[in-house]
């Protein structure tokens, strides 16, 4: 499976973890590096970090399935892990109370390789720069004009829609806008009923 993710380009090269070759480092030095370009070149840059809840606990195996197919995995494979998914449960307890039941179990590396998977095409059709980190994504774009400012826009509505179709939601509290640069119009960006958290921003000005 590994293999067949590398020679098809499954992952892409916007997910950094649990790739080969990739690591919280590559996840952050370019990012950083071409955040740091732009407001050197005098651009106010916006970047908005999502942070998706409960990710593992709460992928639909019917949707996880679906998208193995059609990331061109044989049926045997498929069906291997459609049984693998199948009453696989996984639960912590402490003093008394239990965790919530895993659609993905954690610590397993096929597990990990199925969430790539499954995350793979959160980014397609994005205009701006995205960099995910397991279910950690940041977006990154111009914002001092309005084509930028509307460009980032509408990713975020991309990846709202995307939310929509897999079945999964937004941690509202860990979601936040990182405004950097002079003169940066602090433009406020919506994403549904997140709205309200996208507005508790940092400021930062070079």
């Amino acid at each position: 499976m590994l293999r067949h993710m590398d020679n098809k380009e499954v992952t892409g090269d916007s997910q950094h973890g649990f790739a080969k070759g990739k690591s919280c480092l590559t996840n952050l030095v370019p990012f950083s590096d071409g955040v740091t370009v732009l407001v050197d070149k005098g651009r106010a840059t916006d970047i908005v970090y999502l942070d998706l809840c409960k990710t593992f606990d709460t992928v639909p195996h019917d949707v996880l399935v679906s998208k193995s197919e059609g990331r061109g995995l044989d049926r045997w494979t498929t069906q291997w892990v459609r049984n693998w998914l199948d009453g696989c449960t996984q639960r912590v307890a402490v003093n008394g109370s239990m965790s919530v039941t895993s659609c993905v179990p954690q610590g397993s590396v096929l597990g990990l390789v199925l969430f790539n998977i499954f995350v793979g095409d959160m980014d397609s059709g994005t205009e701006c720069t995205l960099s995910k980190f397991a279910n950690d994504t940041k977006l990154c774009g111009v914002a001092d004009m309005l084509e930028g400012r509307d460009a980032i826009q509408r990713d975020l509505d991309r990846i709202e829609r995307w939310t929509c179709v897999n079945r999964m939601n937004f941690n509202k509290a860990n979601c936040k806008v990182l405004q950097m640069g002079r003169g940066n119009p602090k433009h406020k960006y919506r994403l549904s009923d997140l709205r309200a958290a996208l507005r508790r921003r940092t400021s930062w000005y070079w």
